[in-house]
């Protein structure tokens, strides 16, 4: 038994034998490199739904937030832009599970994403260079922690701080999340939506609009 076995937020277990063929994931996370602002919302919350103590500890996310040199963001266009590290979710058997020695990964039969038995792993480490993207993390008590997409409902994409209509309408904003759950094919056609922009309203004029204030007129 793992020592804190984590609460995979999956619809149920399904196991293939090695051979057999397995159907891929349907739709995936997804992220723009040029629109996340380091908020770390989603660090927090995926390590808060899948801590069975309810444990806030980003160390515990199976999303990472990193820096991409070079890259612009919306909070600095010159300098320094920041990259969601998310499971792509390789065709099924990903390299991750290919290569565990005592087939500890199950699949999720509503998302058919790979997930981690934390009670069949041993933790040999051997997923986390195979996988190609380095996305599989290792907890501080040495657990290796993978996306399981939250049974098709991912709560990263869900609290994401640059979503809509989480965003304070009187400020100017490019009105696209960084984070989807989506079809390649359909993630494709939103990322090349324009944003939206909406001008800066002061808050005089913000509460004017909302009919909170009157004018002496």
């Amino acid at each position: 038994m793992s020592a804190r076995p984590q609460k995979e937020l999956v619809s149920g277990e399904t196991w293939y034998e090695t051979g057999e063929e397995i159907p891929n994931v349907r739709k995936k996370l997804f992220a723009l490199r040029n629109q996340c602002t380091e908020c770390n919302v989603c660090e927090v919350a995926c390590s808060l739904v899948h801590s069975p103590a309810g444990e806030i500890n980003p160390q515990l996310s199976r999303i990472r937030i990193d820096r991409a040199p070079g890259e612009p963001s919306k909070v600095n266009e010159s300098g320094l832009g920041f990259v969601a590290e998310i499971c792509h979710h390789c065709g099924n058997p990903p390299p991750c599970a290919d290569v565990c020695p005592t087939t500890a990964f199950y699949y999720d039969p509503e998302t058919r994403a790979a997930v981690i038995d934390q009670d069949r792993c041993i933790r040999c480490m051997e997923c986390v260079p195979a996988c190609p993207f380095d996305v599989i993390f290792v907890a501080p008590d040495g657990e290796l922690l993978k996306c399981d997409l939250c049974a098709g409902d991912p709560v990263c994409v869900k609290v994401c701080s640059t979503r809509p209509e989480l965003l304070n309408p009187g400020k100017r904003y490019n009105r696209v999340p960084v984070l989807f759950y989506e079809r390649q094919a359909d993630f494709n056609r939103a990322a090349r939506e324009k944003p939206v922009a909406r001008d800066e309203l002061g808050m005089m004029q913000a509460m004017l609009e909302r009919g909170e204030i009157s004018t002496g007129a």
